[in-house]
C-alpha cells in the first residue's frame, strides 16, 4: 500500500510543478473514487497530512456524522470544505496533528458517507500515560490514569509529575486506615492529584533550592536541596528525568498534600449533606462537632481524637423518631436525652488500655481504623461513643445494624473523609430510654442558660437527691441552653453542686411542676457561681415559721470547704450540718421560728483554717446577720443570732381576733412575699391562725 501511495505521490508531483507548494506535508493522502487512500493512518504528534481531491465534489468533516448525526468526538475538530478535483489533483489543505488520539472522518457530501467514504487517522505517541506504566509502580498509574480532573497524561502539556512510589502510597493508606481502592473515594482526591503536576518541562537540571513551581491546583509546589538530594515540599525526589514526548516524571518517596486539604472531615461530609440537617444540629447542640472535625489534613504529627464511623440517620429518620416519642423536632434537640440517643451512632477509634469507647481522648497516637463497609462481616459487634454494643448482619444486598431496640438498614456505605467514614442509616439507632415518671412532688425541671455559644465551656451542675448525685448536667459548647426534668417525692433533699469557674453569661433555675421557681442564679460581678443545698420538696407548710434563713458558704479559689463544715444549733441544741464539698459559693436556707435562737459553728479539720474561706448569713428581706467572709482570716464560730424576736413571745397560731388581718403571704416554699404577682399561687396568712391558698390569674 505504502510502495502505491508512494507512486501516486510521486506521479502527482511529477505533473503537477509548483501547484502544490501550498500541500507541502509528511504526509499526503488522496481522495478518489468514494474513498481515502489510505483510509487508515498511524502518525506522531507533530505530523502533517495533506490531503488532495483527484476526483469529483468531497470534503473532509471530523465533526458529526452525517448517516447518524452523532458527533465524532474527535481530540480536535476539523473540516475541510467541498472540493471539485481533476486529474492533476487539487490541494484541500494541510492539517497539523498536535493532540494525540484516534480521529474518524468522512466526506460527507451527496452519498459519499453511505459509500462508506470514510478515513481514521491515529495520532500516536509515547505520552506520560504510556511513560507512567513503564515505570515498574503499581499504585500511582491507576490513580492518575482515571483520576485526574484535566487529561494532563495525554494532553501535549508539557507537564511535570511527582509521582509517588508504591511505599509512599502504602505509608499513606495505612496512616489513613484506608484500603487499596478505598483511597480512590475520599474526598478532594483529584484537587489532591494535580498538587502532583507542575505545567511546563522541568527537568533534574532545571531544579534548584529555592525554586517553587506552581502546581496546576495552583499551590505552590516548594523545591529544596540537602546534602546533594532534592526534595519537593518534605518529599525526596529518588528517580528523575523520565521523559515522554508531553513531559517528564519524577518519583518521590513521599505523597504530597496541599495546605487545607484534603477539606473533608466526618462533620463536613454530615453538613454538607442536605439529608442530614437535623444530625448536625444535633451534634453541635451536644458540642461534639470540634472533636468529629479533628485531623482534616495529612499530619502524623497530630495524635487528635478519631478516627470516627458515624452512622447517619436521615432528616425523615429523625422526624420519624420524634413523633415516636411524642416530641417535635426542637423538643428532641432540647431533650436531655439527646446525647444518649446520637452516641448510639457514633464509634470511637481511639480506644486503648488507658482509654474507654465512651472517653474522647484529645491526645490518640494509636487510634484503630474507622470501620468501612469491606471491614464488617456478620456478627461483627463494637461499642458506641455511649458505651453500648452495635452488632451487623451483612448479605448479598443489606448491611444492617442491631442496636438496643431496633434494626437499622444503612442505605449508603463508605462516605469517607480523612478522619474516618459516614454511613447512611434508614432509621434511627433507639437507645434505652428511662421514662421520667412524676414523685408524689411532681416533675421539677432545671433550665440551665448561656448567653454565648461557648455554653458553660466546662462547667456543670451536679443533681443531688437525698445525698446521692443523680446527674450532672451543663450547657454543650454551640448551645445555649439544656434543660433537665427529674421526679422528686415529698420531703425529698434537693442540692445543687456548682462545679467550675464560673462565668457572666452562665445562669440556671430550679421550677416546681406548677412553673413556681424554686431557685435561680445567674452570675455578676457581684456574686462568684453558686450552688444551693436542703431545698426539700414540696415541705409541708408550717404556720409557725416566720421566714427562711439564709446561710451561704464562701470559698474564694473554688475548693468548697473540705474537711469542713458549719455546723448549726438551733435554742442550743444540734439542728444540722451544712457542708460545701467543692465550689466558690452555696446557699443554704433553714428556716426561722420566732424566738429561734442560733449558733452557727465552724468545724474543720484544716490545718490553716484561714484557707477555708467564710460564710455569711442573712435574713429573708437580705440583712446581712452575720459576716465572717474576710480575706486571710478564719472564719469564727457566731453564737446567739436571733432572727425573729417576737415581742411577746407568742406565736402567731396562737393569736385569736375577730377581725381579720393578713399578717403576711409566703409561697409554697414558705418564703415571705411583699406582693402577689399574676400566675403565681401564694398562702395568705391572717392574725388568728387562718391561711388561704390564692391564684392570682
Amino acid at each position: 500500500m505504502k510502495k502505491i501511495l508512494h507512486f501516486i505521490s510521486a506521479l502527482i508531483l511529477l505533473t503537477s510543478g509548483t501547484s502544490f507548494a501550498q500541500c507541502d506535508a509528511d504526509t499526503i493522502i488522496i481522495l478518489n473514487n468514494f474513498e481515502f487512500v489510505p483510509s487508515e493512518l498511524v502518525i506522531t504528534p507533530g505530523q502533517t497530512v495533506a490531503f488532495i481531491n483527484l476526483e469529483g465534489i468531497h470534503n473532509l468533516d471530523g465533526i458529526n456524522n452525517s448517516i447518524t448525526g452523532e458527533p465524532f468526538n474527535n481530540p480536535a475538530d476539523f473540516f475541510l470544505n467541498d472540493t471539485l478535483g481533476d486529474f492533476e489533483g487539487v490541494c484541500m489543505g494541510v492539517i497539523e496533528f498536535e493532540t494525540p488520539g484516534v480521529y474518524n472522518f468522512e466526506s460527507s457530501v451527496g452519498f459519499d458517507a453511505n459509500a462508506e467514504m470514510n478515513l481514521q487517522i491515529t495520532v500516536d505517541a509515547f505520552d506520560l500515560a504510556d511513560l507512567i506504566q513503564t515505570i515498574g509502580l503499581f499504585n500511582s498509574p491507576w490513580a492518575f490514569q482515571y483520576y485526574l480532573p484535566f487529561p494532563y497524561m495525554t494532553d501535549p502539556g508539557p507537564w511535570t509529575l511527582f509521582v509517588p512510589n508504591d511505599q509512599a502510597v502504602t505509608d499513606i493508606l495505612t496512616y489513613m486506615s484506608l484500603g487499596q481502592f478505598d483511597a480512590l473515594a475520599i474526598p478532594d482526591f483529584p484537587e489532591i492529584l494535580e498538587y502532583h503536576i507542575a505545567p511546563g518541562l522541568w527537568m533534574e537540571e532545571d531544579l534548584y533550592d529555592g525554586l517553587a513551581l506552581l502546581s496546576a491546583q495552583g499551590q505552590d509546589l516548594n523545591i529544596s536541596e540537602s546534602n546533594g538530594a532534592l526534595f519537593v515540599e518534605d518529599a525526596q525526589i529518588i528517580t528523575t528525568n523520565l521523559t515522554a514526548y508531553n513531559g517528564v516524571i519524577h518519583v518521590i518517596d513521599k505523597c504530597l498534600a496541599p495546605d487545607n486539604l484534603p477539606g473533608a472531615h466526618v462533620m463536613q461530609v454530615i453538613t454538607e449533606s442536605p439529608n442530614h440537617e437535623i444530625l448536625r444540629n444535633a451534634i453541635i447542640e451536644l458540642g461534639l462537632d470540634d472533636e468529629l472535625s479533628f485531623q482534616a489534613t495529612i499530619d502524623d504529627s497530630y495524635d487528635g481524637p478519631g478516627p470516627w464511623t458515624v452512622f447517619a440517620p436521615t432528616d425523615a429518620a429523625f422526624q420519624v423518631f420524634a413523633e415516636m416519642m411524642g416530641m417535635t423536632i426542637n423538643e428532641l434537640l432540647d431533650s436531655q436525652f439527646l446525647y444518649s440517643i446520637i452516641t448510639q451512632h457514633i464509634i470511637n477509634g481511639c480506644v486503648d488500655d488507658f482509654n474507654a469507647f465512651y472517653e474522647i481522648d484529645e491526645y490518640c497516637p494509636e487510634p484503630n481504623p474507622a470501620l468501612v463497609s469491606t471491614d464488617i462481616n456478620s456478627g461483627t459487634i463494637v461499642t458506641n461513643l455511649d458505651n453500648e454494643p452495635l452488632q451487623f448482619i451483612v448479605t448479598d444486598s443489606t448491611l444492617s445494624v442491631i442496636g438496643q431496640q431496633n434494626t437499622v438498614n444503612v442505605i449508603v456505605t463508605d462516605l469517607l473523609s480523612y478522619n474516618g467514614v459516614v454511613h447512611v442509616i434508614d432509621a434511627v439507632i433507639e437507645p434505652k430510654l428511662p421514662e421520667i415518671e412524676p414523685g408524689t412532688c411532681d416533675l421539677w425541671t432545671l433550665e440551665l442558660t448561656s448567653s454565648i455559644e461557648e455554653g458553660w465551656s466546662g462547667d456543670a451542675l451536679g443533681v443531688v437527691i437525698n445525698n446521692a448525685l443523680v446527674e450532672t448536667i451543663t450547657v454543650s459548647e454551640g448551645s445555649q441552653e439544656f434543660i433537665y426534668q427529674f421526679g422528686v417525692d415529698n420531703n425529698d433533699i434537693i442540692d445543687l453542686i456548682y462545679f467550675g469557674n464560673g462565668g457572666t453569661s452562665y445562669s440556671y433555675k430550679l421550677t416546681d411542676g406548677e412553673g413556681q421557681v424554686i431557685v435561680q442564679w445567674a452570675q455578676n460581678s457581684n456574686n462568684e457561681p453558686t450552688g444551693y443545698s436542703g431545698i426539700y420538696a414540696c415541705e409541708p407548710y408550717d404556720q409557725d415559721i416566720c421566714e427562711k434563713t439564709t446561710v451561704e458558704l464562701i470559698n474564694e479559689f473554688g475548693y468548697g470547704w473540705p474537711y469542713s463544715s458549719l455546723d448549726v444549733y438551733r435554742n442550743g441544741e444540734f439542728d444540722q450540718s451544712v457542708e460545701m464539698t467543692i465550689g466558690y459559693s452555696q446557699i443554704t436556707q433553714i428556716n426561722s421560728y420566732e424566738n429561734d435562737s442560733f449558733d452557727f459553728i465552724v468545724n474543720t479539720q484544716l490545718m490553716y483554717p484561714e484557707e477555708l474561706g467564710g460564710y455569711k448569713i442573712r435574713s429573708e428581706s437580705g440583712t446581712t446577720l452575720v459576716d465572717e467572709d474576710n480575706v486571710n482570716e478564719a472564719p469564727e464560730s457566731s453564737y446567739n443570732i436571733l432572727v425573729c424576736e417576737s415581742e411577746d413571745n407568742v406565736s402567731i397560731s396562737e393569736i385569736k381576733s375577730e377581725e381579720l388581718t393578713l399578717v403576711k403571704m409566703v409561697d409554697v416554699l414558705g418564703r415571705k412575699q411583699q406582693e402577689h404577682k399574676k400566675g403565681s399561687i401564694l398562702f395568705y396568712i391572717y392574725d388568728n391562725g387562718k391561711v388561704e391558698k390564692k391564684f392570682n390569674p
